[in-house]
């Protein structure tokens, strides 16, 4: 008996989802009753295999009262909300992306017909959510707020919150809601008013809960404002101070390329291009990087390393105003990190050829610590004196593996601009090195630049 009631709500559900019609609550009731309270199978699917409640839910002629007393009515027999389509998609999944697949593909744009439409999924989805035999964990609360911000009128967040939040809690609901809203906010700078970040708005969401790690089409927050090519220095730097103490973990998390944010901040000129801008904007770089070394925990690995340096690149002769003290001179031999080719990084050694690195496009003010010949040949820069990305030679022993070929390295972007007291590179001496350290008759050491006999203090040589 209970198989033909299913039968005959499969086939009234199916009818009307086929042919686009109005389901009727009562005769859903009446079909139900046939059944007088004994418990239906639920295990039957259309030929599009889907289930009952499924059909039911993904309803697009019904108001949309009637259809969330349908689904609730269904719901309350029996129907399981955990079931699956043909796709492996619960009723949940599939109407959301309902709404996903209109939008994506153009269609119900603009106008009360969409409106009318997508308030039709909101009380399917309501529907479901109340009910106790849906799950409404973390993972639930995150995708369904994702389609709450991107698919659904304003109008019908605040009902939507308060189901979620008597089934997952305030607090939950609050985070993650926060959490949209930064993404949300920082969509908006890049791509819609092509403007920066602001420091005050993205510390009001965060302190209230807003996780810059969280994602989005796997892009989190934190790559988000990494890859907006508008924002100023003073405003990123303080911006990525809020992210990383929040979530140092964002700066180890790679896209759907498998890009991490720095390797993406480094490579600032290609996103100015994608924006159509001709001159690019440095200062996620100078930002991030700094940041990352300053802030992220011993056990977080951003891929802070030594870049390639830019064929416009050039030292200061003498330490530029305000600049701080340095670690190594000219000459001196040290370890770089670099990221080899398949992600994973390695320490080079290499030779101090510069110090307080520049390029044109970088502001006034700004510059990295060191310039750096590789062993291997290439020639590298270090933003920051640090040993997270260059150290003493004798500090690390070198693995007795050798990468197979120089390392890939993302090359800061150039451009145009002076250079105040920056100065060329002079050659080595052939036959040797240029910079040679030798002792005093005092027994004090001293580096020695072959190419204009200048001399400069060097410490004594069981240091190095």
């Amino acid at each position: 008996m209970v198989e033909v009631v299913e039968e005959d709500l499969m086939k009234y559900l199916d009818e009307c989802y086929m042919m686009d019609r109005d389901q009727s609550l009562a005769q859903v009731q009446s079909i139900l009753a046939r059944a007088a309270g004994a418990p239906l199978p639920w295990s039957l699917k259309s030929e599009d295999g889907l289930t009952c409640l499924h059909l039911a839910a993904m309803n697009e002629s019904t108001p949309p009262e009637e259809l969330g007393n349908i689904v609730s009515a269904l719901l309350a027999s029996g129907a399981p909300p955990t079931a699956l389509d043909d796709e492996g998609d619960t009723a949940l999944k599939a109407v959301m992306s309902l709404a996903e697949d209109a939008d994506r593909n153009g269609d119900n744009e603009g106008g009360e017909d969409a409106e009318a439409l997508k308030l039709m999924h909101v009380a399917s989805m309501r529907a479901l959510v109340q009910c106790q035999a849906q799950p409404v964990g973390q993972a639930e609360v995150n995708s369904i707020l994702s389609w709450l911000r991107r698919h659904v009128p304003e109008v019908a967040h605040p009902p939507v919150l308060k189901d979620l939040e008597a089934r997952a809690g305030k607090t939950l609901v609050g985070r993650a809601w926060s959490s949209e809203e930064l993404l949300g906010y920082l969509e908006k700078k890049a791509y819609d008013e092509r403007a920066g970040v602001d420091a005050g708005e993205i510390r009001r969401l965060i302190e209230g809960g807003a996780q810059p790690d969280h994602k989005q089409n796997g892009v989190t927050a934190l790559l988000l404002v990494v890859l907006n090519p508008y924002s100023s220095l003073p405003h990123l730097q303080e911006v990525f101070k809020m992210m990383l103490q929040a979530a140092p973990g964002a700066a180890a998390q790679r896209d759907g390329f498998k890009l991490s944010p720095l390797q993406w901040a480094s490579d600032y000129v290609n996103i100015a291009q994608q924006h159509g801008l001709s001159r690019p904007n440095p200062a996620v770089l100078l930002a991030l990087l700094p940041s990352m070394v300053e802030l992220l925990p011993d056990d977080v690995d951003g891929g802070a390393s030594c870049l390639k340096v830019a064929p416009d690149g050039q030292c200061f002769a003498s330490a530029p105003p305000g600049a701080p003290s340095l670690r190594f001179f000219e000459g001196e031999r040290v370890l770089c990190r670099l990221c080899a080719p398949g992600g994973q990084m390695e320490w080079e050694e290499g030779c101090v050829t510069g110090l307080w690195y520049k390029e044109r496009i970088w502001p006034s003010g700004c510059f990295g610590a060191y310039e750096v010949s590789l062993d291997i040949g290439l020639k590298v820069f270090a933003l920051v004196d640090n040993d997270r990305i260059v150290k003493r030679e004798a500090q690390v022993v070198k693995s007795p593996f050798k990468i197979a070929a120089p390392p890939v390295l993302p090359a800061s972007g150039g451009g145009s601009g002076g250079y105040p007291q920056a100065k060329a590179q002079a050659a080595p001496v052939a036959g040797g090195k240029r910079f040679q350290k030798r002792q005093r008759p005092d027994g004090s050491w001293e580096m020695l630049d072959t190419v204009s006999g200048k001399t400069r203090p060097a410490p004594d040589s069981d240091s190095d």
